[in-house]
């Protein structure tokens, strides 16, 4: 199960998801073992989950979908499309054969893996999903939201999921205990809390940290909690005396990820900044640390053996970490993104500094492809909505807006939600007209210097 944090739909639906993940099936072939990371989502990775038989893996981005991996191969076997936004958790569910995510659109699904979409829908929250956790005999899923309340769904009773309420804030992090009896959650009010899961529950508040809690973990053991957040300070808890065994500081930034292994020996904790920490978790001691990600480490998960550690965050990278020789495995240099940009144009390279941004999810060349975004080529005149292949939501559909100089500068004036009422596009604007131009300016030349290459082809 992890541990990540943060924002598709059709001519004919599910024949275009299928037509997607037939095309990341095929981006992401197999690759030799010395490649190591699993290249497939079109931007940030939010969590990971590896199978207990450490065979296949899940991921969660914020393209929207869920990749389900053969790890020995590396290869995804299937691309799963079912939230309207970003995923932020996934986790199996005992047997390996039906999987469980909760997403930025509130929403928690039922999978069936195999499948390209959810079998059914089992929670709904008034906001954002941050964290989802099986009970250990895999007849519950709990749900962590923004709303500010824990969601127990039961998975094979049609009855409406319980709803945990203590909070004062959003609720970040969510696990049952090692008999399923209870359940820990943490969230932005600093407190961790424990839940008895019977009628009317009253939460019993087992710490108080003061600033956010991001993350928490119960080890193998069933009563050493791993506690971290914003003070950049991990904790370890004794479950049933409350005890705060340890008081560990080894980061450079808020904590954002957690992951003991399977032996219960050694824990992961990813960063704000990119750092990852191994620890012991007998006495708190910092083992090694892990650099490799630019940006956010939102999700760290051990394989089942322990030899290997797998990470994700913002980057967009899935990286595999080789522990007792402490070095990513198959690290490369990751490729620069240059944009064409003509000779002595100030106003160009201004706006291709803007653009970096937008090519977390789009692409400028006839060869780019869709990304978390479709692709911009051929973007000026093209009517909104109508790239093949790229799953639009249905107000994007039904939209008769065509994509011109005036259209995409009321889009960053003005924002999505303003000019396309209803879709699902994150929030991006530039409140600068300078900004504005030169980035108009910019996709022009650049779109037309890609156009010009593409016919000469």
């Amino acid at each position: 199960m992890v541990h990540g944090a943060t924002a598709f739909s059709s001519t004919s639906g599910a024949a275009i998801r299928r037509w997607i993940a037939a095309a990341i099936l095929f981006a992401a072939a197999p690759v030799s073992p010395a490649d190591a990371e699993l290249i497939g989502h079109g931007g940030p990775v939010h969590a990971i989950a590896v199978a207990p038989d450490g065979r296949t893996a899940l991921t969660a981005g914020f393209d929207y979908s869920i990749i389900y991996w053969d790890l020995p191969d590396e290869h995804a076997r299937r691309v799963m499309y079912g939230h309207d936004a970003a995923v932020s958790d996934v986790a199996f569910l005992p047997g390996a054969s039906r999987a469980v995510s909760g997403g930025n659109d509130g929403a928690v699904y039922l999978w069936t893996l195999g499948e390209t979409q959810p079998e059914r829908l089992l929670a709904r929250h008034e906001g954002r999903v941050s964290a989802i956790a099986v009970s250990p005999d895999g007849t519950a899923v709990a749900s962590a939201g923004f709303d500010g309340v824990v969601r127990i769904s039961g998975l094979e009773a049609d009855e409406p999921p319980a709803v945990l309420k203590g909070h004062s804030g959003p609720v970040n992090a969510v696990q049952f205990t090692a008999d399923g009896a209870r359940v820990l959650s943490a969230g932005y009010d600093g407190t961790v809390r424990i839940w008895t899961l019977v009628s009317d529950a009253v939460p019993e508040t087992f710490a108080e940290i003061g600033l956010p809690v991001n993350r928490l973990f119960l080890a193998p053991d069933g009563r050493t909690l791993v506690v971290a957040g914003t003070d950049e300070a991990v904790r370890l808890f004794d479950l049933e005396s409350g005890e705060e065994r340890r008081f560990m500081l080894g980061h450079e930034a808020p904590v954002l990820s957690i992951d003991v292994d399977r032996a219960g020996t050694r824990f992961a904790t990813g960063g704000a900044n990119g750092q990852i920490v191994l620890w012991s978790l007998a006495d708190g001691r910092p083992l090694q640390t892990l650099r490799g990600h630019k940006g956010p480490v939102w999700a760290v998960e051990f394989t089942p053996d322990g030899r290997e550690l797998l990470s994700a965050g913002r980057d967009a990278k899935v990286a595999r970490w080789d522990i007792d020789r402490g070095v990513e495995i198959g690290a490369k240099k990751a490729p620069e993104t240059a944009f064409y940009v003509p000779e002595g144009d100030a106003l160009a390279a201004r706006g291709a500094a803007l653009f970096g941004t937008c090519a977390v999810c789009h692409t400028l060349t006839p060869d780019g492809g869709n990304r978390a975004g479709p692709t911009l080529f051929g973007v000026f005149g093209r009517r909104v909505g109508s790239v093949d292949g790229y799953p639009y939501s249905k107000a994007l559909q039904e939209s008769d807006i065509v994509w011109t100089e005036e259209t995409i500068g009321a889009l960053f004036e003005k924002g999505p939600e303003h000019v396309v009422p209803g879709t699902k596009m994150p929030l991006q604007r530039l409140g600068s007209r300078e900004d504005r131009k030169a980035l108009l300016h910019f996709l022009r030349e650049a779109l037309a210097e890609a156009e010009r290459r593409a016919g000469k082809n």
